[in-house]
Protein backbone atom coordinates (compact mmCIF):
# COMPACT_ATOMS: atom_id res chain seq x y z
CA UNK A 1 0.00 0.00 0.00
CA UNK A 2 1.00 3.87 -0.82
CA UNK A 3 0.10 6.82 0.91
CA UNK A 4 0.91 10.44 0.99
CA UNK A 5 0.53 10.25 4.84
CA UNK A 6 1.87 7.21 6.19
CA UNK A 7 4.65 4.40 5.63
CA UNK A 8 3.03 0.77 5.77
CA UNK A 9 6.16 -1.46 6.59
CA UNK A 10 6.69 -4.88 7.75
CA UNK A 11 9.54 -6.90 9.76
CA UNK A 12 9.77 -10.08 9.18
CA UNK A 13 12.64 -12.95 8.28
CA UNK A 14 11.87 -13.97 4.65
CA UNK A 15 8.89 -13.10 2.42
CA UNK A 16 7.39 -17.09 3.30
CA UNK A 17 7.32 -15.99 7.24
CA UNK A 18 8.77 -19.29 7.55
CA UNK A 19 10.78 -17.87 10.88
CA UNK A 20 8.83 -17.24 14.46
CA UNK A 21 10.01 -15.94 17.59
CA UNK A 22 8.25 -16.51 20.99
CA UNK A 23 5.49 -13.47 21.18
CA UNK A 24 6.57 -12.93 24.80
CA UNK A 25 10.26 -12.34 23.96
CA UNK A 26 9.16 -10.10 21.49
CA UNK A 27 6.63 -8.10 24.13
CA UNK A 28 9.03 -8.06 26.91
CA UNK A 29 11.65 -6.38 24.08
CA UNK A 30 9.10 -3.68 22.77
CA UNK A 31 8.09 -2.95 25.90
CA UNK A 32 11.44 -1.53 26.86
CA UNK A 33 11.52 0.85 23.94
CA UNK A 34 10.45 4.26 25.15
CA UNK A 35 9.11 5.60 22.28
CA UNK A 36 6.50 2.63 21.72
CA UNK A 37 3.87 1.77 24.67
CA UNK A 38 1.14 -1.23 24.58
CA UNK A 39 -2.19 0.02 23.51
CA UNK A 40 -3.66 -3.79 23.34
CA UNK A 41 -2.49 -7.58 23.79
CA UNK A 42 -0.28 -7.69 20.43
CA UNK A 43 -0.43 -4.15 19.56
CA UNK A 44 1.84 -1.03 20.06
CA UNK A 45 1.80 2.57 19.96
CA UNK A 46 3.83 5.64 19.49
CA UNK A 47 3.75 7.36 22.86
CA UNK A 48 3.00 11.46 22.73
CA UNK A 49 6.67 12.37 22.28
CA UNK A 50 7.13 10.30 19.51
CA UNK A 51 5.52 10.54 15.56
CA UNK A 52 2.31 8.40 15.17
CA UNK A 53 3.35 4.97 14.99
CA UNK A 54 1.36 1.59 15.13
CA UNK A 55 2.72 -1.64 15.22
CA UNK A 56 0.95 -5.43 15.24
CA UNK A 57 2.41 -8.80 16.02
CA UNK A 58 0.89 -11.07 13.97
CA UNK A 59 1.34 -15.11 12.78
CA UNK A 60 0.12 -15.12 10.03
CA UNK A 61 0.05 -17.86 6.91
CA UNK A 62 0.66 -15.22 3.93
CA UNK A 63 2.83 -12.09 4.00
CA UNK A 64 -0.34 -10.09 1.12
CA UNK A 65 -3.16 -11.76 3.21
CA UNK A 66 -3.54 -11.13 6.87
CA UNK A 67 -6.22 -9.36 9.74
CA UNK A 68 -5.60 -8.04 13.11
CA UNK A 69 -7.11 -11.56 14.29
CA UNK A 70 -4.13 -13.78 13.27
CA UNK A 71 -1.97 -13.08 16.69
CA UNK A 72 -0.75 -16.34 18.34
CA UNK A 73 0.29 -16.11 22.05
CA UNK A 74 3.28 -18.36 21.65
CA UNK A 75 4.91 -17.49 18.52
CA UNK A 76 5.15 -13.96 16.08
CA UNK A 77 6.56 -14.13 12.40
CA UNK A 78 5.43 -10.65 11.10
CA UNK A 79 5.43 -7.29 12.77
CA UNK A 80 2.96 -4.28 10.40
CA UNK A 81 3.52 -1.15 11.30
CA UNK A 82 1.78 1.94 9.95
CA UNK A 83 3.70 5.44 10.98
CA UNK A 84 4.04 8.92 10.32
CA UNK A 85 4.99 10.20 6.69
CA UNK A 86 5.41 13.59 5.70
CA UNK A 87 7.55 16.85 5.44
CA UNK A 88 7.60 17.35 8.79
CA UNK A 89 8.50 13.92 10.01
CA UNK A 90 11.97 12.77 10.55
CA UNK A 91 11.82 9.25 9.09
CA UNK A 92 15.40 8.44 10.20
CA UNK A 93 14.65 9.10 14.06
CA UNK A 94 11.37 6.50 13.23
CA UNK A 95 13.54 3.95 11.58
CA UNK A 96 16.27 3.76 14.54
CA UNK A 97 13.51 2.12 16.26
CA UNK A 98 12.51 -0.12 13.87
CA UNK A 99 15.86 -1.31 13.65
CA UNK A 100 16.04 -2.01 17.37
CA UNK A 101 13.61 -4.11 16.61
CA UNK A 102 14.63 -5.84 13.31
CA UNK A 103 18.37 -6.32 14.80
CA UNK A 104 17.14 -7.63 17.91
CA UNK A 105 15.32 -10.56 15.75
CA UNK A 106 18.08 -10.58 12.91
CA UNK A 107 14.90 -10.29 10.58
CA UNK A 108 14.46 -7.26 7.52
CA UNK A 109 12.27 -4.26 7.14
CA UNK A 110 10.81 -3.69 4.18
CA UNK A 111 8.32 -0.82 2.73
CA UNK A 112 5.04 -2.16 1.14
CA UNK A 113 5.67 0.27 -1.77
CA UNK A 114 7.62 3.15 -1.42
CA UNK A 115 7.56 6.73 -3.25
CA UNK A 116 9.48 5.44 -6.59
CA UNK A 117 6.41 2.47 -6.76
CA UNK A 118 8.76 -0.19 -6.17
CA UNK A 119 6.57 -2.90 -4.05
CA UNK A 120 8.56 -4.61 -1.10
CA UNK A 121 11.36 -2.33 -0.88
CA UNK A 122 14.07 -3.35 1.41
CA UNK A 123 14.42 -0.82 4.14
CA UNK A 124 17.12 -2.30 6.20
CA UNK A 125 18.06 -6.23 6.59
CA UNK A 126 20.94 -7.62 8.91
CA UNK A 127 24.23 -8.21 7.44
Amino acid sequence: MWSDNYYYLNIYKDESLSHEVSTNKLIDFIDAIPELERSGAYKFKNTKSFPYTQLLLLKSKNLDSWNEKDTNAKSTNLITIVCSKGAHIDFKEIERVFVKIASFLQWTIVEEKNDDGIENYTIWKPE
